[in-house]
């Protein structure tokens, strides 16, 4: 079963998506702050879902960290920022998808799979 890591300080966001990810069959682990989200980085997550705009260090910071330490954790973002500049941001990061809130449950399913 994969598992995947949300880190997103808004805790309704949280737990909408855990929700909606353990009904499609995911194990699902989350924290509220970058800083969190790094202590829980394991061998065994399969995914980052990612906000960018969290307290202390940002969504961009965390995925440019983890590259340079070769992490290779598929990221997507999953953030409120929706300028065309961020989203290059994103990527130039080391992001590996984004998406913009609002989103949909169907369109988040169907870019993790």
């Amino acid at each position: 079963m994969e598992k995947i890591l949300i880190i997103e300080d808004d805790e309704n966001i949280r737990d909408i998506v855990s929700f909606n990810l353990e009904h499609e069959g995911y194990t699902v682990d989350s924290a509220g702050s970058a800083e969190e989200g790094l202590q829980k980085i394991s061998r065994d997550i399969s995914l980052i879902i990612l906000d960018v705009m969290l307290p202390g260090m940002s969504g961009f910071d965390l995925a440019q960290t983890l590259r340079s330490r070769k992490d290779s954790t598929p990221i997507i973002f999953l953030t409120a920022r929706t300028d065309q500049d961020d989203l290059l941001n994103g990527f130039r990061s080391g992001g590996d998808d984004y998406i913009c809130k609002p989103f949909s449950k169907a369109e988040l399913i169907a870019r993790i799979k």
